[in-house]
């Protein structure tokens, strides 16, 4: 039986989300740049420290992902001016904390990244992971290497990051249906 594949955000829909946030709701913009500008999991999101983060090499540790394996991913200059200010509301520890100054939870974030999808008008059922599969296909169809993919992505096995390859291909034959060459 095929496997079903990803389901994931088309670029202008992922703009949308990231500016859907307003400016001044800093934690929320963070949430949702991290999760898809890094693949993070929702997990290693919550549990993100503010020490995993490196400044100077612009990384982000990911400490005991899935399978108990920690892997480093790469942040984007933006989204660490970004940490760079909201680390100041945050305490020691934890980067990310709910409105009570506690590690926020999985749940919060579920409902954080519903809402602010269903506030910029996507109509599909977007939650955190979503986010994740987003960035593996935007990554791919920008170039990137599928190995660097998975390393990023923490995949243990490269036929896990190969399912995205299936996304872009289909995009490929959408495409080709879409705009038909010229007799």
């Amino acid at each position: 039986m095929p496997k079903k594949l990803p389901k994931y955000l088309k670029e202008n829909e992922i703009r949308k989300l990231l500016n859907s946030p307003p400016r001044e709701k800093i934690r929320d913009r963070l949430i949702l740049r991290i999760l898809y500008k890094c693949g993070l999991r929702v997990s290693e999101l919550t549990n993100l420290r503010i020490e995993d983060i490196d400044f100077t090499e612009s990384m982000i540790t990911i400490r005991s992902g899935k399978g108990g394996k920690d892997r480093v991913v790469p942040v984007d200059a933006d989204t660490l001016t970004m940490v760079e200010f909201y680390k100041e509301d945050a305490e020691e520890g934890f980067l990310i904390l709910s409105e009570r100054r506690e590690p926020i939870s999985t749940r919060q974030v579920e409902r954080l990244v519903k809402n602010y999808a269903k506030d910029s008008g996507i109509k599909k059922n977007v939650y955190p992971h979503m986010l994740r599969h987003t960035f593996a296909v935007h990554c791919l169809k920008a170039g990137m290497n599928l190995r660097s993919v998975q390393k990023m992505l923490g995949h243990s096995s490269l036929t896990t990051t190969q399912i995205y390859l299936d996304i872009t291909g289909e995009d490929v034959k959408r495409d080709y249906q879409e705009h038909p060459l010229p007799a």
